[in-house]
């Protein structure tokens, strides 16, 4: 009785033993991923912020922004200031030519002697420069603008190429000349020797003193402007328009 007792008691411990190790283990299943490919969430090739050609720091050509002027809104020595300084001062403050010690021919000896061309615009009649007489405030105020903005050089302007069918109007070829070359010395306000071409008539009516002006050769007296002879194709523009009949 003992042994069937002992039996019965082995058998009825080993059936709760095997109850204990697997009624509470459940066999978790793996998550269908329907449609996804188990390699593509490490291809790199996947990825288009791995792609060279996706790079988002690269400009976009298509842009114009990309191709902005550095220089646009700003004052510059080739775009403001050297064509004032090359009308009103290079004639007597150049590389050969030096007065004073004061050489501006340049666009580091024009910002090296900036305080000086401030201050020899705003002199005393007896001492102000250029000596023609004061010139109008606006042309200060570009100079001055010209450091505010950082003393910027800017680029240097394609040569003109003139009107490629050779005709010319005053509206479109002879005014902007005027506006380059004369009108900071003979515009409505300023008209120095008594020259004020700063209208479609006043030009007409002038002609042949313009022209007689601009045809001299550098160092002669009374050439315009006064730094010295302008470009070829400019006089021959002016010379060209006068010849077929001035044009408006």
């Amino acid at each position: 009785m003992k042994k069937l007792a002992f039996a019965s008691l082995f058998i009825f411990l080993f059936s709760n033993l095997t109850s204990c190790t697997t009624d509470y283990y459940y066999p978790v299943e793996e998550p269908e991923m329907s449609g996804i490919s188990d390699d593509s969430a490490d291809d790199p090739a996947d990825d288009p912020m791995d792609d060279p050609a996706t790079d988002q720091n690269d400009p976009d050509p298509s842009d114009p922004a990309s191709d902005a002027d550095p220089d646009a809104g700003y004052i510059t020595y080739y775009g403001d200031v050297e064509p004032i300084l090359k009308q009103l001062c290079v004639a007597c403050h150049n590389t050969t030519v030096h007065e004073d010690g004061v050489d501006l021919s340049t666009y580091d000896k024009a910002k090296y002697s900036f305080n000086d061309i401030i201050e020899s615009m705003q002199e005393d009649e007896d001492d102000i420069m250029p000596p023609s007489g004061p010139v109008d405030y606006s042309i200060i105020a570009t100079i001055l603008d010209w450091k505010d903005d950082g003393f910027r050089e800017g680029q240097v302007s394609a040569p003109d190429t003139g009107n490629t069918d050779g005709t010319y109007t005053y509206t479109a070829d002879i005014k902007p000349l005027i506006d380059q070359e004369c009108i900071v010395c003979h515009g409505a306000t300023g008209a120095a020797a008594g020259f004020d071409i700063s209208s479609y008539d006043k030009t007409v009516s002038q002609i042949d003193a313009i022209i007689g002006r601009i045809d001299l050769q550098t160092g002669q007296a009374g050439i315009m402007p006064t730094a010295g002879r302008m470009e070829e194709i400019k006089i021959q523009k002016f010379i060209d328009w006068y010849t077929q009949g001035m044009p408006e």
